[in-house]
């Protein structure tokens, strides 16, 4: 199997409000929120970062930033879903 390098990209959007949050899905939280849409075809609403394997992208929460080391373990997970999509592994239980 050849494992093609490509350029992730990475960046940040802007978090959800709290009170959009409340209003589409009943969970409470303060500004901000560390959440952001996940859009078609994530099987949730909310997260805090998502990944589309298939381009390679992957998107957080902009105030997670402030966040340190819970922000590298949230970059590193969707970095680690990039690697193994791209070996071919199934990612539905991550």
């Amino acid at each position: 199997m050849k494992l093609c390098l490509t350029t992730f990209k990475v960046s940040a959007e802007p978090d959800v409000t709290a009170l959009d949050l409340l209003v589409a899905t009943g969970m409470e939280r303060s500004d901000p929120t560390g959440m952001i849409a996940c859009p078609e075809p994530c099987n949730v609403r909310y997260a805090a970062a998502y990944s589309f394997y298939s381009r390679d992208l992957t998107r957080y929460a902009a105030s997670w930033e402030e966040q340190g080391d819970s922000f590298s373990f949230v970059l590193e997970h969707e970095f680690e879903n990039q690697i193994l999509a791209a070996l071919g592994y199934s990612l539905r239980w991550r």
